[in-house]
């Protein structure tokens, strides 16, 4: 929880003090920064819980298992923001630069939650594939369906809702 209790903090800093160098600064703004930050983290956290719960995922993990995972992705924003800024003021590139490192980033963060999440939300198969009577064909089609759904799942929270959210914390 350290990592991403520190970038939580460190953005609401960071994307107030941009907004500071570029003259916008008001002492409100780290407030609304702060708030728009929770609210991230709350709504990606009560995503994941309506898709678990959606699609029967029991798995073990707790709550501040899925806040730290939802916090990395503040990390990844902030040295985006940074290199995005410092590029600009040196004067390399431009818009398109600032995209390259963003997608950059963004696609680093979701590869990470993909890979990592799979252990949370997708437990191990191998157990469930038996169906009434050791009959493994009439148990194994319903398992395979209910792991494409979660896979699915997994794939368009990693990269779809990421991408949202990276969006809007990246727009400071």
């Amino acid at each position: 929880m350290y990592i991403p209790t520190m970038a939580l903090v460190t953005y609401i800093l960071l994307s107030t003090l941009l907004a500071g160098l570029r003259g916008a600064f008001h002492p409100e703004l780290l407030g609304y920064t702060a708030t728009i930050a929770i609210c991230v983290t709350v709504l990606e956290i009560l995503i994941i819980r309506t898709g678990t719960f959606l699609l029967a995922i029991t798995s073990s993990s707790q709550l501040l298992d899925l806040v730290a995972y939802s916090g990395y992705k503040f990390v990844h924003v902030i040295v985006s923001l940074l290199l995005s800024h410092f590029m600009s003021l040196i004067g390399i590139g431009g818009t398109w630069l600032s995209w390259v490192i963003f997608l950059y980033f963004f696609s680093a963060n979701a590869f990470f939650l993909l890979r990592s999440l799979r252990y949370v939300l997708l437990p191990d198969q191998s157990n469930q594939g038996m169906g009434v009577g050791g009959n493994a064909a009439a148990g194994y089609t319903v398992a395979k369906g209910q792991r494409n759904r979660r896979t699915q799942f997994l794939f368009v929270y990693s990269y779809v809702v990421q991408f949202g959210f990276m969006m809007w914390l990246s727009r400071v």
